[in-house]
């Protein structure tokens, strides 16, 4: 029997994930990240805005799980907060570069000749700087913020998914069905939609899986450098940013956001990989 691959449904790439062990842990990190980030008020024992000097640096305890911060707020309610904004940027990112690249591949596949050539100069011109340091460019220019977090992370980050979807474009265009598509009068537009689009889905939803963990990554490391969610409100990279003087006298403080980054990342890749393999899988039977 072989494997379903239905992009549309969620669900069961999910459960494609989860048909080994270590795809079966990452699903469930990531399903509890997924709960943490909706229902995190009620999940969080305090305020993470409330500040305590009593308990200034204070290691973990029953009251408080994590410790406490340099103010004395507690940082297990200040991490779960912090996921809101790490996985909130990191998905709004990662989705509008996602489109953006694929739309951007899609056309310069399907009509080819100057399209393609314009495009892929384009991107080119965007690979030829690392992601990282145009980001913190970009992102330095803009000023600290959401939305100037998730346009910088996404202007830097979209040229893969072109590419790829480039590239299966111009395969899927030479099929018989898009042939005999074209043929009937059919607009460039709904063959793209309609036939080529739902070829590129399923690498595209692979590499934005995986991309995920890249996003994430990114925006701690801008949140860290300064440059996104600004203090006093929680993110994991500025959590780590603030805990990063404490190392021998409050461990803690960088430990819990350090775990964190290091898990989510470490589920969105494998699941990505898992993904592939049942993309690859399925693409053989086909």
């Amino acid at each position: 029997m072989s494997l379903s691959f239905r992009i549309p449904f969620p669900g069961r790439l999910l459960a494609a994930a989860a048909r080994n062990p270590v795809g079966s842990v990452a699903s469930g990190i990531l399903i509890l990240l997924v709960v943490v980030v909706v229902a995190g008020p009620a999940l969080a024992p305090h305020d993470p805005l409330a500040s305590s000097p009593a308990m200034r640096l204070c290691p973990p305890s029953a009251q408080f799980p994590m410790g406490c911060d340099t103010l004395g707020r507690c940082l297990f309610s200040r991490i779960i907060y912090g996921a809101r904004a790490s996985l909130g940027i990191g998905f709004a990112a990662v989705a509008l570069s996602a489109c953006l690249g694929t739309a951007v591949g899609l056309v310069a596949g399907y009509f080819k000749g100057w399209a393609d050539e314009v495009f892929m100069r384009i991107t080119d011109m965007f690979l030829a700087f690392p992601e990282m340091v145009a980001a913190i460019a970009l992102a330095g220019i803009m000023g600290p913020g959401d939305l100037n977090l998730v346009f910088a992370i996404s202007c830097v980050s979209w040229t893969k998914y072109a590419r790829m979807s480039r590239g299966i474009a111009l395969t899927t265009r030479e099929a018989l069905y898009v042939k005999s598509a074209r043929l009937s009068g059919v607009s460039p537009v709904m063959i793209i939609v309609r036939h080529i689009l739902p070829t590129v889905r399923p690498s595209m939803t692979v590499l934005a899986t995986i991309g995920m963990a890249k996003g994430i990554l990114s925006v701690s490391a801008l949140g860290f450098l300064g440059f996104g969610v600004q203090p006093p409100d929680p993110e994991w990279g500025t959590l780590l940013m603030e805990g990063k003087d404490y190392l021998f006298i409050a461990p803690h403080l960088s430990i819990f956001p350090g775990l964190c980054i290091m898990l989510t990342v470490l589920s969105f890749n494998l699941i990505g990989d898992r993904l592939e393999d049942v993309r690859s899988i399925n693409s053989g039977h086909q």
